[in-house]
């Protein structure tokens, strides 16, 4: 049942049927999905059991599913019908473009928007450069190349979050406030495991964390906005609280100052990048300006039971199963123009 704060969206849940279940073997696709036992989990975290939690739902809806975690599957024989790929942690720039065009070229439909909209989410300037030609604010931001001449002597006045420019996950961020900092920040950048990846310093605004879920297949605004909470002294979240490896991460739905804005900008957003089939847009909201500043989009955002999306849709009365049913049946439906 839905909450009855929040609207009832259970009357417009796809479900697949059972020729559709029948007709489609997925392989799914991820980091961790070949082991997703509790040993992994216990030292991996949360993103392992976010796997096992979809590959579990999947067969209870009653897919066949294969779990892999080779790269080198994807060019192997095609024995499946859908690729569900849960890429977030992939150790290469790129990687959130990688399965959707490989699953493009075998002719197969994919979880997500096409490769050709997925620069957007991992590439940050990008993002934003799209965000401001729709007319939403955006962090100030500049991309840093640790490795250039003179990278190492970047000092810029005020806050600044420095952080790869690609990927979808909060490694490798710094908060940067006075001359040891840039220092130690500008040093680990440059650090050879980053193979002379791009940073980006991006504007520290101070204020909320504002995640705004869409489903496609709903109606727009429909879900709640959520605020995030990350560490107590600057709100900033970080890779180990959004793995459950400490407690400095935890969200909740919000109404308040920003979340009108938020969502606006969101349908804004969303509409720009159709078909996404499920995604999450992120904001600062510094209340005391008044000012949204969009920070980046996920478009292969994660579908965990305690992520944003679903429990933004659980408030809405849609359970978790049927929700992973909705997406892979609208996704599927799409691509095989069936819609």
């Amino acid at each position: 049942m839905p909450n009855a704060e929040f609207a009832d969206l259970s009357q417009h849940v796809l479900r697949p049927t059972a020729q559709e279940i029948g007709d489609t073997r997925i392989l799914f696709f991820g980091p961790n999905a070949a082991d997703t036992s509790d040993e992994q989990i216990r030292l991996h975290g949360y993103r392992v059991a976010i796997q096992a939690a979809l590959i579990q739902t999947l067969r209870r809806i009653g897919f066949e599913v294969t779990a892999a975690s080779d790269p080198e599957i994807l060019f192997g024989p095609l024995d499946y019908d859908y690729l569900f790929a849960f890429t977030v942690m992939a150790p290469f720039e790129g990687h959130e473009l990688l399965a959707p065009a490989i699953a493009a070229y075998r002719g197969i439909p994919s979880l997500g928007g096409p490769a050709t909209l997925r620069p957007f989410s991992e590439d940050k300037v990008l993002g934003k450069v799209l965000a401001a030609s729709l007319g939403v604010g955006v962090a100030e931001h500049r991309v840093v190349s640790p490795l250039s001449p003179g990278a190492s002597e970047l000092r810029l006045p005020g806050r600044w979050i420095l952080k790869t420019r690609g990927g979808t996950m909060s490694e490798d961020l710094a908060l940067v406030e006075d001359e040891a900092g840039w220092r130690s920040a500008l040093a680990q950048a440059a650090d050879p495991k980053h193979e002379g990846r791009d940073f980006i310093a991006e504007e520290f605004v101070p204020g909320l964390n504002l995640s705004v879920p869409v489903i496609e297949g709903f109606p727009p605004q429909s879900l709640p906005v959520f605020i995030e909470r990350g560490d107590p002294r600057n709100n900033i979240l970080t890779l180990g609280g959004k793995d459950g490896k400490n407690a400095e991460y935890a969200s909740e739905p919000y109404d308040g100052p920003g979340a009108a804005e938020a969502a606006a900008a969101t349908a804004k957003l969303a509409a720009a990048l159709t078909p996404l089939d499920y995604a999450r847009f992120d904001f600062r909201y510094d209340p005391e300006r008044n000012r949204l500043a969009f920070l980046e989009v996920n478009l292969v955002c994660a579908l965990g039971p305690a992520n944003v999306v679903p429990k933004a849709a659980a408030l809405c009365g849609v359970d978790y199963p049927s929700l992973i049913g909705h997406i892979v049946t609208r996704s599927l439906r799409r691509q095989r123009l069936e819609l």
